[in-house]
């Protein structure tokens, strides 16, 4: 897997040390010329919350409905609610389901507003994951308003340890966010880039309601069995529902996915339900993660609808951003007993080579 790199390597010393005074093109930059993308016509509906949606949850309190239910301590909400609550559900779940133990929510956060608007989690307007003890993964357009503006660290909190949204516990946890970091390159007409980080102030107290999970160490395959958990709605334009719901997807070839998806790039993964096209993400689960054997693969960022027939939820590729987010996320991501990286590595030759082409 480090060939590719090592070629790529060599072709940069060999222009260090042997093409020195290269004209720079390209706003100075000489190995970056390339043409800007054409835009692509982008679906007609996000299956994931937008910023008009976003706004409405700031300035449509009165049009919310206060669920009856009662704000109580529930030391066993990692596992499914009671027989009754889950009827009352079922019916709506587009293909989702509650496991009876559910062992991923503890790595999913709820991102939500500052100050409720009438009751303690009606303020949820995206999700996200737990990748190190201050940082939280989630999508880009999660951290805008209205498309334009960046929301500032004071106006966003995350919430962990709360499977149901509504029912605040003793295992909850309320963490204030420092900085927010989208991707760079993040376009909110392509929806491309989709990425973005919480730099946290407070400290994720890890335990059997709240954990971190670690990102993918290699490129997904089609045919990839998947989970996406969260707190979109139950059905489009529907209610979000109080316990987290999870779906089982598959996820496509690349090939597949710029056949079927419009506005669909290299640096996305696309999945669905083979056997039930209903199975999708939606709005609200935006900036979830997308699971895999344990580890985050995707990121829940657009889709044509939710659950339409010959589609797909659309996620941004981790494993394409894995080198932005291990420097982003302020704490290595990955285990290497204590040697330098193969990238740190490479980084030092490199810097060796050019002092030796610079002074020999």
């Amino acid at each position: 897997m480090y060939a590719p790199k090592f070629i790529v390597f060599i072709l940069v010393i060999i222009q260090i040390c042997f093409r020195p005074k290269i004209a720079a093109s390209c706003g100075g930059v000489s190995w970056n010329c390339t043409k800007p993308h054409n835009p692509q016509p982008m679906a007609k509906n996000y299956g994931t919350i937008s910023q008009r949606q976003l706004a409405k949850i700031e300035d449509s309190a009165n049009k919310i409905t206060i669920p009856d239910i009662v704000q109580q301590d529930n030391t066993s909400s990692n596992s499914s609610s009671n027989g009754n609550d889950d009827n009352d559900f079922r019916f709506l779940v587009t293909g989702g389901y509650r496991p009876q133990n559910n062992q991923l929510i503890k790595f999913v956060v709820s991102l939500r507003l500052k100050n409720e608007l009438l009751f303690f989690g009606d303020n949820h307007f995206c999700g996200g994951s737990i990748i190190s003890p201050n940082s939280i993964l989630t999508a880009a357009h999660c951290l805008y308003l209205r498309y334009s503006r960046k929301l500032r660290p004071s106006e966003v909190r995350v919430y962990t340890g709360t499977p149901r949204r509504l029912v605040k516990t003793g295992n909850t946890q309320e963490l204030r966010v420092d900085k927010v970091k989208p991707h760079f390159k993040y376009s909110p007409k392509k929806l491309s880039s989709d990425i973005g980080i919480l730099r946290l102030k407070d400290t994720v107290r890890t335990d059997s309601f709240s954990a971190i999970i670690p990102i993918i160490d290699r490129n997904s395959e089609a045919g990839m069995l998947c989970t996406v958990v969260g707190w979109g709605v139950i059905i489009e334009n529907g209610p979000i529902p109080d316990e987290a719901v999870s779906g089982d997807l598959s996820i496509h070839s690349k090939s597949w996915c710029s056949k079927y998806v419009v506005g669909f790039a290299k640096s996305m993964l696309c999945a669905s339900n083979t056997n039930n096209y209903e199975v999708d993400s939606c709005q609200g689960d935006s900036g979830g993660p997308l699971i895999t054997n344990g580890k985050v693969v995707g990121i829940v960022s657009f889709g044509l609808g939710c659950g339409t027939p010959n589609s797909a939820g659309v996620y941004s590729d981790v494993y394409s951003f894995r080198n932005w987010i291990e420097r982003n996320a302020g704490s290595k991501l990955y285990p290497n007993n204590g040697f330098p990286s193969f990238s740190h590595m490479l980084l030092m030759i490199m810097i060796a080579t050019v002092y030796v082409c610079k002074y020999i």
